[in-house]
Order: structure tokens, then C-alpha cells, then sequence
């Protein structure tokens, strides 16, 4: 009697200590931070700067004069001059101290008259109601939403991969807060949006079962996806596929076949949305490459690939290197919730193909990292793999290193939070963050680092020989994390019960 007393009182204690819970408390933390640099980001990034007016100027275009044309609110109207400040600047303004006036529009080569932009139309679309209500404020805050869903969505992952739910909770709110994903949460940028439809989906799509709502969210999510970026054309269809793969397998096993139908419905609209979008703009059922940089070759790929994890600026692993162990964690991950692991990593291989292959793989003006911005979320999953299986002293060092890396990304981001301009680098290879850090400890080490991007590279035998360097420091995390144990948790089928549908 007393061991069923104390059983029931520790389920009690434990009631609310629950992965759901652990996803809401992530996403509290880390939206009470947001909040706190959201009035120094409003100041320092005024005005609105890189592709963000652009996003803006679509919207307006579509609130004010009801069309995508755009040649009224450029020309005319000059719709720009609304979030732009006044001329002569204040003797006190803190924002950027130079920009262009008037705007120059981003152009589609269209084969219709007027002014089109070249940009998804997606996230205009997203903002066009918070902008017409609240101006920049409401849809920063509206953009906030949507990072804060990001990280609950991350300790979610987290916990489907084993993590108890206070890891869950801890890697959430460690990878969102810092870079590449924390100063997007600010900015009117398609990545995030995307990172969210993404994860969204592939949770939902390897889930047992799922509610109709959550098939619907999924299916929004992907059919979304070639509307924020065409870019993220080749991702929608890899998860667009496995739903219907889900909607014929549960016809064939005579489940409750019609709920797959509320993703792949609007899974296949938006998909086939975007290819009527392209036949009445271009006159083609894709994009015409004009309106961007254009494709690199094999050695360009090569370097661009290098490029988004290396360069001195733009490079993922200089901004965030624990991101080195969640790369090399992936087997624990892949062994822990094969299903989800595997449909992650066929979903984001093509879209990771693609932008190397961009002939401007760092996204030119922004924040580091920003095409990775839709990858790094996942690593909440191989990470929580591995943390919470690996034990001893592997474990341990694991745990050092691993934070001693992430304290690193951490300080650069806070350099960044502190002076968000910052955070925008001219391709000259000097990183603005690594030396305002180092120079404060006397000695700047910026200068150590390599370029990739094409306005200011360094030499060839600098570029393999970091490249190199990199390699050896993911064989070493390789032997730090260790192969996972042999015998895990058998992953769940990939359909059973239709009828009970699990949250989240």
C-alpha cells in the first residue's frame, strides 16, 4: 500500500513535467528574451533594410492598391517614404546612416506589363494584415510569434528523439536564442516561416496518428513552403509525397484513410498555386533564373557548400559551432526516431544541394548563416538523441565542449544583440562580431578567419586548408560522440492508429 501511495504521489509531482509542457516553457523563455532586444533592434535596424522592404512594399501594394503590380506604390505613391524616416535625419537617430531614396524596386523579368516583385509572395502575404493594423511593430511582433512557435516545435522534436522534457526544454531555448536563428526572429525574412512549416510537417508526418487539424497545419505548411522561397520547391515535394504516401497506405490498410487527405489537399494547391503563379508571370511553370544570381558549377558548389559552414563572415560553424556536434550526432538520432530523422534528412538534403549550388550562398545582406536558418532547428533532434543516451566520460566531455562552443555563438550573438548592425557584414572577410569580441580581450581574430564568398576570397590553398581543418575537427567530434548503443528503442510505424490522434 505504501509503494502504490508514494507511485501515485510521484505521478502527481511529475503531472505537469511533460514534453508539451517542456515545449511551452521553452518557447516563454525564449519569447521573454526576444522581447527584451526587440526596442534595441527597432532602433539600430531602422530603416527596414536587405530584402525586408521589398516583402513590405508587396504588401502594401496588395493593401493599399489591391494588385501585384507594383509600378503606383514605387513610383507615385512612393510607399516607401512610410516606414522610411524623415530627411534631414534627427540629430539623435540611431538607425542605419545610410540607405537607399528612393527604393530601388527588386523587379521580376516578367512577360506582363509593369512591376513585379522577384520574391516569394508568401510572406507578404503573412504580414500584409499585421502591417494594415500595427505597422512594423505588429508584424515584428507577429514575426516573433512565429520564432516562438519554432522553439516549441524544436523541444517537441527534441522529446520525440528521447530527450527528457527538461533537455528538450534546454536545447529549445539554447538554439533558438542565439545565431543563426535569434536575430531572424526580428527580421521580415522567409526563413524562419519556412522552419517552422518544415518542422511542423516532418513531425506530423512520421507522427502514429494525428488529429484532422494537425493534418490540415501540415498540409498548409507544405503547400506554404514554394510560396515563401521557390528555393524550398524541392522540399515540398519530398514531404508532399510522403503524405500521400500516408494517405495510401491507410486507404490500403482500410484505416481512417480520409484524415491524410486534409494534408495532401492543400499540400498539392499550394504546389499546383505556385506553378499557375509562375505560367502567369513568366509564362513558364518555373521561375525565371534572371531574377537571381544564378547557379555555380561543380567547384563553385564545392566552395559554396564550404562557404555556409566555414566563411569568415557568413559561416555557419563560425557562428554557431555546436551546431559541428549535432552534424556529427545524427546516427543517434537516425537510431532513436529513425522515421523522423530520415524524412528530415530527405527533406532538407535537396534544399542544402540547391542553395550551395547558389551562386550567392550567404544571402548577401543579413544576418550570418541565413539560408541555414530552416537546418539548425533540427538539430534539437540529434542532439537530444544523443544527450540523453550517452553516458560516462564521453558524455561528460560532451557536455563541457558542448558548451563551451555554444558560449562562444552566445557571446557573438549578445555582441550582435547589443549592436545589432553588427550583425550585417559588406563581403569584405572581416567579421564584425569575432572582432568586437576578441578585440575586447586584446587581440582581434578576425583577421584568422577565411573568406568563400566571391566579392573578396581568400586564396585557394587558405580556403582547402581550412576546409581541411574543418574536416578533422568533425572527425574528432565523431569520436567524441561515438557510434549510438546497439540497442535502441524500436521506432514507431509509420502508421498505426488513425483514430487517436497524438499533440502537439
Amino acid at each position: 500500500m505504501r509503494t502504490m501511495t508514494v507511485t501515485a504521489q510521484r505521478g502527481t509531482h511529475h503531472r505537469w513535467y511533460t514534453p508539451h509542457w517542456a515545449a511551452v516553457l521553452a518557447a516563454v523563455v525564449a519569447g521573454c528574451v526576444w522581447l527584451v532586444v526587440l526596442p534595441r533592434m527597432l532602433v539600430r535596424l531602422n530603416p527596414l533594410t536587405g530584402d525586408e522592404p521589398f516583402y513590405v512594399m508587396t504588401a502594401l501594394s496588395l493593401i493599399r492598391e489591391h494588385t501585384l503590380d507594383e509600378t503606383r506604390v514605387y513610383t507615385i505613391d512612393r510607399l516607401f517614404l512610410s516606414f522610411y524616416p524623415p530627411n534631414p535625419l534627427p540629430a539623435d537617430w540611431q538607425g542605419w546612416s545610410s540607405f537607399p531614396n528612393p527604393l530601388p524596386p527588386h523587379a521580376a523579368h516578367s512577360r506582363l506589363p509593369g512591376l513585379h516583385t522577384k520574391h516569394g509572395l508568401g510572406l507578404s502575404l503573412l504580414i500584409a494584415l499585421p502591417w494594415a493594423l500595427g505597422g512594423r511593430l505588429l508584424t515584428e511582433l507577429t514575426l516573433l510569434a512565429i520564432a516562438v512557435l519554432v522553439t516549441a516545435n524544436m523541444a517537441l522534436l527534441a522529446s520525440e528523439a528521447g530527450a527528457p522534457p527538461w533537455l528538450a526544454a534546454l536545447l529549445a531555448v539554447a538554439l533558438a536564442v542565439v545565431m543563426p536563428i535569434g536575430p531572424y526572429a526580428f527580421l521580415i525574412f522567409p526563413e524562419l516561416p519556412a522552419a517552422l512549416a518544415l518542422l511542423y510537417a516532418v513531425r506530423r508526418l512520421t507522427a502514429p496518428a494525428n488529429a484532422r487539424w494537425q493534418w490540415l497545419l501540415a498540409g498548409l505548411g507544405i503547400g506554404f513552403l514554394p510560396w515563401l522561397h521557390q528555393r524550398f520547391v524541392f522540399s515540398a515535394a519530398v514531404l508532399g509525397l510522403v503524405a500521400l504516401g500516408r494517405l495510401v497506405q491507410a486507404w490500403r490498410q482500410a484505416a481512417d484513410w480520409h484524415r491524410p487527405l486534409w494534408a495532401v489537399v492543400p499540400a498539392a494547391l499550394g504546389g499546383l498555386g505556385i506553378v499557375a503563379y509562375n505560367l502567369w508571370l513568366y509564362g513558364t511553370p518555373w521561375e525565371n533564373p534572371a531574377d537571381h544570381a544564378g547557379f555555380s558549377g561543380l567547384v563553385g558548389t564545392l566552395n559554396g557548400a564550404a562557404g555556409l559552414l566555414l566563411d569568415a563572415q557568413w559561416g555557419l560553424w563560425i557562428a554557431a559551432p555546436v551546431t559541428i556536434l549535432a552534424l556529427t550526432a545524427l546516427p543517434w538520432w537516425l537510431a532513436a526516431d529513425h522515421s523522423r530523422a530520415q524524412l528530415a534528412l530527405a527533406a532538407l538534403a535537396p534544399y542544402l544541394i540547391l542553395v550551395a549550388a547558389y551562386r550567392v550562398w550567404w544571402g548577401e545582406w543579413g544576418p550570418p548563416a541565413r539560408y541555414l536558418v530552416p537546418v539548425v532547428p533540427f538539430a534539437a533532434g540529434s542532439l537530444g538523441a544523443w544527450l540523453s543516451r550517452a553516458h560516462g566520460w564521453s558524455a561528460r566531455l560532451g557536455w563541457l565542449i558542448g558548451g563551451l562552443l555554444w558560449v562562444w555563438g552566445a557571446a557573438l550573438t549578445v555582441v550582435g544583440y547589443l549592436d545589432p548592425q553588427r550583425f550585417y557584414h559588406h563581403p569584405d572577410g572581416v567579421n564584425k562580431l569575432v572582432k568586437a569580441l576578441t578585440t575586447s580581450f586584446g587581440h582581434d581574430l578576425s583577421g584568422w578567419l577565411v573568406a568563400y564568398q566571391f566579392y573578396h576570397p581568400s586564396p585557394v590553398p587558405l580556403r582547402l586548408a581550412a576546409a581541411a581543418l574543418a574536416a578533422s575537427a568533425v572527425l574528432l567530434a565523431l569520436a567524441l560522440v561515438g557510434p549510438p548503443p546497439t540497442r535502441q528503442p524500436s521506432p514507431q510505424p509509420l502508421v498505426s492508429r488513425y483514430n487517436e490522434p497524438s499533440g502537439g
